[in-house]
């Protein structure tokens, strides 16, 4: 009995693991995205509830809130999506480091190939993230002006 909870307080399987920072953060991201999103939900379902549509007359201030909704929930997810490649890409190159500091890899090449993918791949996508954040820039500044004109 004594060697049976030896082996089983040691399954990795059932250890739990305290999230690091990076991973908190990471966490409290996903937490505002979800947020947002039953936010804009609430929004549009305030003008109409999700089984009334069909007794709702379409308005051009609703379509627009639709629009622009959906426009925002596409970026929102693009952002998600980049966020978390940049984490787990960092993640990699992290624990590559770990793995050379113990000298536990036999094999040093595939460590160092794993580093390099990471840092290249993590630059790569904080140029993307840069760039979409611009992009949503430039689509919010084209929704506000496409509203001044319309009035």
């Amino acid at each position: 009995m004594l060697q049976e909870s030896a082996t089983t307080a040691w399954d990795l399987r059932n250890m739990v693991a305290e999230p690091s920072a990076s991973e908190r953060l990471y966490l409290l991201f996903l937490l505002v995205v979800s947020v947002v999103t039953a936010a804009k939900i609430a929004r549009v379902w305030r003008s109409a509830l999700p089984f009334a549509l069909a007794r709702l007359k379409p308005t051009t201030g609703y379509l627009r809130l639709l629009e622009s909704s959906a426009c925002s929930l596409i970026q929102w997810l693009g952002l998600t999506f980049l966020v978390w490649a940049i984490s787990s890409s960092l993640k990699v190159y992290n624990l590559c480091n770990r793995m050379l500091d113990e000298r536990r890899v036999g094999d040093l090449v595939v460590v160092f190939l794993a580093r390099e993918f990471s840092t290249i791949l993590s630059l790569t996508l904080l140029i993307c993230l840069f760039v979409f954040l611009a992009r949503w820039h430039f689509l919010n500044r084209l929704a506000k002006l496409r509203d001044q004109t319309a009035h």
